[in-house]
Order: C-alpha cells, then sequence, then structure tokens
C-alpha cells in the first residue's frame, strides 16, 4: 500500500516573534511534523490484535510499548479484541537465527624481551563463529470500516561475530528482541506525528549585497547570538535598503519561522528560492513549512473528527 505521504510544509513573520534561543548564528525552534501515513494517524484508538509467528507476541508487545510511549492512540482491546477501537493492527512475522563457522588467521606474540616487548610473533589459525539473525515484519492497520489505511513490510538484519576464547556479543534471543523493538519504533514513526527541534543557520552570505549594507549585515548576524527580536526588526529595516537580496530574504523567513509564524516563513522562502535555486536552504525552509503546516492542519481535522 502506498503511504499518504505529506509534503514539507512551514512559514513565519517578524511581527510578533517571541523569543526563542540561539546559538552561534543558528534559531533553535520546535516544531510539529506530520505521520507519512496520514489516515492511520487520524484515527483516535488503536488495538494491536494478533500477529503471526514463532515471534509475533514480541513484535506485538514491542510495537504496543512504543505507541503507548507516545500517548497518541487510545489503545484498546488488547491483543484478543479489537473492542471499539477505531482501528486494528495486526500482521505477521518470519524470523529465524543462523550460526556459522569459520576460521581466520591471527597473529600472536610468541617471544618477548627483558623489557616484556614482543620480539617473534607467529601466525595462528582459530576458530570463529557468524551469527546471521533476520526478522521480516508484515503489519497492516484496518479501519474500522474496513479500509487499510496502513500497511508495510520491514525486514531487517543482524550479524555478530566472534572467535575462540571470546564471548558471543548478544544471544539469538537479544537480538531478534533488539530487532523487535527496532521494527515497533518505525511502526511508531510511521503513524504518530512527530515534535523535533532543530536549529537553522542564518545565511551570512552579502554577496551583491551594496557595501554600504555589508558592515550593519554581519553586525545584525551576530546579534541573533543576543537579541534575536532586534536582529529580525534590523533585517526588516535593511530589506527596505536593499530589497530582494537573497540572504535577507532567508533570514526573514527564519525569523519568521522562529516567531511561529509559518505562512509567514514560507512566502520569505519562497521569495528567497528563485535567487537561491534548488536544494538551497531556501528550498528547504519552504519544505520545512509545508510539513509543518500539514501537521496542524491534521491535528485540526483529527480533533473535528473525534468529537
Amino acid at each position: 500500500m502506498r503511504a499518504n505521504r505529506v509534503k514539507w510544509v512551514a512559514a513565519a513573520a517578524v511581527a510578533g516573534l517571541v523569543a526563542t534561543a540561539a546559538i552561534a548564528e543558528t534559531a533553535t525552534m520546535t516544531g510539529r511534523f506530520p505521520a507519512p501515513y496520514r489516515e492511520a494517524a487520524m484515527l483516535g484508538s488503536l488495538s494491536v490484535g494478533r500477529i503471526d509467528g514463532r515471534d509475533g507476541y514480541q513484535v506485538g508487545s514491542a510495537i504496543e510499548r512504543a505507541l503507548a510511549s507516545t500517548g497518541y492512540f487510545n489503545l484498546q482491546g488488547g491483543r484478543r479484541s479489537g473492542g471499539n477501537a477505531d482501528g486494528m493492527l495486526s500482521g505477521g512475522v518470519s524470523s529465524g537465527v543462523e550460526d556459522s563457522y569459520y576460521r581466520r588467521k591471527e597473529k600472536r606474540c610468541v617471544e618477548r624481551d627483558a623489557n616484556k616487548k614482543c620480539i617473534r610473533e607467529q601466525e595462528f589459525e582459530i576458530r570463529c563463529t557468524q551469527r546471521v539473525a533476520n526478522l521480516t515484519v508484515d503489519v497492516r492497520i484496518v479501519r474500522y470500516d474496513g479500509q487499510i489505511v496502513y500497511s508495510a513490510n520491514k525486514p531487517l538484519r543482524q550479524q555478530i561475530d566472534w572467535c575462540e576464547g571470546q564471548s558471543a556479543p548478544r544471544t539469538a534471543e537479544e537480538m531478534i528482541s533488539a530487532m523487535a523493538n527496532e521494527v515497533a519504533a518505525s511502526v511508531r514513526n510511521d503513524i504518530v506525528p512527530r515534535t523535533d527541534t532543530y536549529r537553522i543557520r542564518f545565511r551570512e552570505s552579502t554577496k551583491d549585497l551594496p557595501k554600504p549594507e555589508v558592515k550593519p549585515f554581519k553586525d545584525l548576524i551576530r546579534l541573533t547570538q543576543r537579541d534575536l527580536r532586534s536582529a529580525c526588526a534590523g533585517f526588516t529595516a535593511m530589506n527596505g535598503r536593499a530589497p530582494n537580496h537573497a540572504s535577507i530574504l532567508f533570514n526573514l523567513g527564519l525569523c519568521a519561522e522562529a516567531a511561529g509564524d509559518l505562512r509567514g516563513a514560507l512566502a520569505w522562502y519562497q521569495r528567497a528560492q528563485p535567487l537561491l535555486g534548488r536544494r538551497s536552504e531556501a528550498e528547504e525552509g519552504i519544505g520545512r513549512m509545508q510539513s509543518r503546516m500539514a501537521a496542524d492542519a491534521d491535528d485540526a481535522e483529527r480533533a473535528r473528527r473525534l468529537r
């Protein structure tokens, strides 16, 4: 099943700028981003049902713990009954652990001088073990109306090696458990929106900036470390004196994003993007704003549906 991928989005304006931590020439922000599988994330309650396979119970328990840790879904019905949950998660697991054996050569010291410095080495052949664990999980969520809103296949593989005189770094059970937890985290990230704290660097390039504005611009960049509000007000004034400069437009977008004005930030980044080109920080900003705006819209829609 193809995921309902939500594009990156976001925006912000200088007006109403709130205090935001700045480190070096960066602004630190916290934003909410949408789950890749939108319709699954719209569910209010969820039951983790049967996960078939030898290690299915362990995988199901790991998924339950991962989802419970977020507090996002109302988990219902345990593993035996979906109860009145909006959706049921179920699936199957195939797993296996296999040991194989090989030999490798290793040099060891066989003679030392009076100062215990090695003066003669000899090559030995030693026996070693390679353990490979595989875990493949197929999981899906069926909504109360029968619609499949999430489907994913998650194959994982772990390998460890050890040789005679050493102990195995992990048991087979520990390897399977670690992979079950990794799958659970992946499922959680697929269907639960995330809140991230991130830092974006102010653009410092003065290329094509009128010479009288170069020093004031650099002063404003340094000011972002001490007084972000005043620095952003300075960029606004400078934009009037040197309009349509890529760095000023981008920095105004970052000021707006830091203020929480996602639509304003989107507008500034869109103005900067043609000047900075594809795969630039402005294009990343556009995607980030679009994503954050989509997350806000999804939260509002979910709240409406659950009323």
